[in-house]
């Protein structure tokens, strides 16, 4: 694969030549870059692949232009789901695009979005959110005091000092991500991305300003929605995402309904932290269940929905999965300081877990979503009355 230098379009575009034996890689990448793309034919096996960056080149080029009203929507929409390490990333965004371009103003910037990303999120009306404020104002009057201590420094280091600064931002905010498992850690380094790219390329500092706010508001509002309908506990979808997949199905469609067995009474005994690893296994094998979709459907209850042929081995998979819930062990941990007895085959430390279900589907009896659950709730119902962990079909319902 060879890479060109600029071609000799009016456009200057950036041409990129790889010979292959297929054309679907090519449209993939194309595809990827948003750019255009030819073909020009190189013999019988093989096609020259001729990627033209000119659409990508004048979309970076216009939200450099318009950076200032991305750094405002990114502002507004963090403002108003109350993120507020996200609206001091737009402060300090605003503060460098009007501070201009050069090399003392993008270690400032880079050095505060490293103090923004390690430091604990303040709150919005504090003395750190404050101070951050105050900065970003001094940044943006372009304050000799910051920025001829920022020329020293870089002056002192070299031209890779401000890109390792924001790639250590990234880092630190991906390190939060695997210790905290909070997502919105995750969307924030990936909107620091761009910054690095632009610190290399200081033709290119607006337009990474203005990728860097859109990936930030993105952020924001990924992370509001896994807040209305993903559960944090579980990763599953929450009841709130049942009842709007189930208000747009149409056709055919069963829900099986899943409790864990003792629930409460193991809570009680081992204690929330463990009771809180039960629902996380069962959750796991419950995204497992061959032809369903796992919900969480509250406490220790959960929903799977089946459509359309799905359905016609609805019970098989729910019985393979209700056997893998049944051979799981659960280890206790040591804090729990109370007896460790635990089921027939278990060894000790560990206990095992059983769920009860209920399976109903739409029928001429049961035609609206909130009968279906009614119905699948009788049938678990009955499962738990005829001694726990199996399976019960509500009326109408064929098994496999």
């Amino acid at each position: 694969m060879t890479l060109g230098g600029p071609s000799s379009s009016a456009h200057g575009a950036l041409s990129l030549k790889w010979a292959t034996t297929t054309r679907d890689p090519g449209h993939a990448i194309a595809g990827y870059l948003g750019c255009g793309c030819r073909y020009n034919a190189r013999g019988s096996n093989s096609d020259a692949l001729v990627i033209d960056y000119s659409i990508a080149v004048h979309w970076l080029q216009w939200l450099g232009n318009e950076a200032h009203w991305a750094i405002l929507v990114a502002g507004s929409v963090a403002l108003g789901f109350r993120r507020n390490r996200f609206v001091l990333c737009a402060l300090v965004l605003g503060g460098a695009l009007l501070a201009g371009n050069d090399a003392s103003v993008q270690f400032v910037t880079a050095t505060l979005f490293l103090a923004l990303v390690a430091l604990p999120e303040p709150a919005l009306l504090s003395w750190r959110s404050a101070l951050f404020a105050l900065a970003c104002g001094m940044l943006a009057a372009r304050t000799a005091v910051i920025l001829d201590w920022a020329g020293a420094v870089v002056e002192w280091g070299s031209a890779m000092l401000t890109p390792a600064v924001v790639s250590l931002a990234c880092v630190v905010a991906l390190s939060r991500w695997l210790l905290r498992g909070l997502p919105l850690d995750l969307f924030m380094a990936l909107s620091l991305a761009p910054m690095i790219a632009a610190t290399l390329r200081p033709d290119m500092w607006n337009a990474g300003l203005g990728l860097c706010s859109l990936l930030l508001a993105a952020s924001v509002l990924i992370g509001a929605y896994r807040m209305a309908f993903v559960d944090a506990l579980t990763g599953l979808p929450n009841r709130r995402a049942l009842d709007e997949a189930l208000s747009r199905t149409s056709g055919r469609i069963a829900v099986a309904m899943v409790d864990v067995d003792h629930f409460k009474k193991f809570n009680d005994r081992y204690g929330h932290e463990t009771g809180d690893q039960v629902l996380r296994i069962v959750a796991r094998e419950l995204k497992r269940c061959r032809g369903g979709r796992a919900y969480r459907y509250g406490g220790e209850e959960f929903a799977i929905v089946f459509e359309g042929h799905r359905i016609d081995s609805a019970d098989q998979s729910l019985e393979a999965m209700r056997g893998a819930i049944e051979a799981r062990r659960v280890r206790l941990g040591s804090r729990s300081g109370k007896s460790q007895a635990v089921r027939r085959g278990s060894k000790e430390g560990e206990v095992s877990v059983t769920v009860s279900i209920g399976l109903a589907q739409r029928d001429r009896e049961r035609r609206t979503s909130d009968a279906i659950i009614d119905a699948a709730d009788k049938a678990l119902y009955r499962s738990k009355q005829r001694g726990r962990n199996r399976l019960t079909l509500a009326p109408g319902v064929r098994a496999a």
